[in-house]
């Protein structure tokens, strides 16, 4: 369906500007090359048609389908496998959001389940959740992009996960962006790729060394260097696996001293030297 004035919407000052949300309709083929998704906010990623397979962090392939929502955490070494022709509805949004004015985010800490465990949880789009989506689909395939329009859906749509599902599966869902401390871990979550060494993460906290690591493990329940290091192999294996950026570089951009210094940490981490890891793509 075409707009009326469309030259005003293209022009306008609001239209496309970065919002606290931003939703996007993207159509994938089958066996189109793995989708990477690099960037620094958390994503809710619907399936409105098809199947894929997600790697996120440890959780390894995953498969995720028509009817399904997932949650791809802001800063995580992820990326997609088609499997079959596929429509995706992504949100991507920043961590100040509530469901409504008397229910925060932070509340969801509060209805964690007993002994739970988190294993990449998906979601059933429900009902109205879907009717919603099909309509934005239908609005960004329009050519709708101004940044009210989509901070307005932003709020429908967290008002739809305040209304259609409970507490408990909101809080497994969202669990990894929990915690006692959210400042801390969305600190944590935006610079951990950028620290050198423990001693500089500690610094840039404004703690001193033994507070970090002690207020590392309470948040992220993890010894720091155990959980940064465990990081660090997912993004390095991605950079292998599915870049044909040199090994070198590779290096270079997650602080090891020497060539040697990265394959040796290859070969314990993954069991194979950089090239091995290259040559599964082949």
């Amino acid at each position: 369906m075409s707009l009326f004035y469309k030259e005003e919407h293209l022009t306008c000052y609001n239209y496309k500007l970065s919002a606290s949300a931003n939703f996007a309709m993207t159509r994938f083929k089958k066996n189109d090359a793995p989708q990477v998704i690099n960037i620094d906010r958390s994503v809710l990623f619907f399936i409105l048609s098809g199947k894929v397979s997600v790697t996120c962090n440890q959780y390894k392939n995953r498969e995720h389908q028509q009817g399904e929502v997932a949650l791809i955490p802001r800063n995580h070494c992820c990326y997609v496998r088609i499997i079959e022709d596929t429509t995706v509805v992504s949100c991507s949004f920043l961590l100040n959001i509530d469901f409504c004015n008397h229910f925060s985010f932070r509340n969801l800490s509060n209805f964690i389940p007993d002994n739970f465990v988190y294993d990449f949880t998906i979601l059933p789009i429900r009902k109205r959740v879907s009717e919603f989506l099909n309509l934005l689909a239908h609005c960004l395939e329009d050519g709708i992009e101004c940044m009210h329009f989509h901070e307005l859906m932003n709020k429908e749509l967290f008002i739809f996960f305040r209304t259609y599902y409970s507490k408990e599966e909101l809080a497994s869902f969202f669990y990894p962006l929990l915690g006692k401390d959210l400042d801390f871990k969305d600190f944590v979550m935006s610079n951990y790729l950028l620290i050198k060494d423990l001693s500089e993460f500690a610094s840039q906290a404004n703690m001193s060394l033994p507070t970090f690591k002690r207020h590392f493990r309470e948040t992220f329940g993890q010894p720091a260097h155990k959980w940064i290091t465990e990081r660090k192999a997912e993004w390095i294996y991605k950079d292998i696996l599915l870049t044909n950026m040199p090994f070198a570089e590779i290096g270079e951009k997650y602080h090891f001293l020497s060539p040697a210094y990265f394959s040796a940490f290859c070969k314990k981490n993954f069991g194979l030297s950089p090239q091995k890891i290259r040559d599964l793509q082949e």
